[in-house]
């Protein structure tokens, strides 16, 4: 796992945009074991939602087994993403 400079920026019902990540920046070794820490509304879930295709990253690039998550997201045989 390889991010650069991730972002996620949401659009907010009050108007003013939310920051969910800015600038996450890491390398986990395949053989490595992480741990991701941090207070609520730290952006945890944010970064694994990118991490695994299910949110599009606003800004920043990540890489999963050197595929990027946006341009080369793997399908599943049956024909669905």
């Amino acid at each position: 796992i390889e991010t650069n400079s991730l972002g996620k920026v949401y659009a907010a019902s009050s108007g003013d945009p939310v920051e969910a990540l800015r600038g996450v920046s890491l390398a986990v070794k395949r053989s490595d074991i992480y741990a991701l820490l941090g207070p609520n509304g730290a952006g945890k879930t944010t970064l694994l939602s990118i991490l695994t295709t299910l949110l599009p990253p606003t800004s920043g690039q990540a890489l999963v087994a050197g595929y990027d998550v946006v341009t080369q997201q793997p399908t599943s045989g049956d024909g669905s993403a």
